[in-house]
């Protein structure tokens, strides 16, 4: 018995030797390396209206997918983006600053883009200068 136990292990070193193991897959970063402070999303221009006038405003991404931005001038550039493409209609898009960190509001999509998992309160507009 002892035997057969040896020839199989003898047997089975050059099938083991033979099988590689490659280097681990490292995991994708979930949430960008640089700081992100604030949280900015843009949504159409008539919020300002409900929030200045203390009004909550809670966006919902079951109702729409709002895509998350660490800078205003990121959302700028993507609503311009957005309306030179025909993907935004032309209007009145106002960037928006949300209540939350990235960790806690984003779920990571394709092409490294953010966008809102939970609801969120609008909790300021952004005034353009950009």
């Amino acid at each position: 018995m002892q035997a057969r136990l040896l020839l199989v292990t003898l047997l089975a070193l050059p099938l083991l030797a033979c099988v590689k193991a490659g280097p681990a897959p490292e995991p994708e970063q979930e949430f960008p390396v640089e700081p992100c402070p604030f949280v900015y999303v843009f949504a159409p221009g008539n919020y300002i209206v409900d929030i200045a006038s203390g009004s909550q405003v809670v966006l919902d991404p079951s109702v729409q997918e709002f895509e998350l931005f660490c800078s205003p001038g990121a959302a700028r550039t993507a609503i311009n983006q957005g309306m030179k493409k025909g993907a935004l209609p032309e209007g009145d898009w106002r960037i928006y600053r949300l209540d939350g960190a990235l960790e806690d509001l984003a779920q990571k999509n394709p092409h490294r883009r953010y966008t809102l998992k939970r609801m969120a309160q609008v909790v300021d507009w952004v005034t353009e200068n950009i």
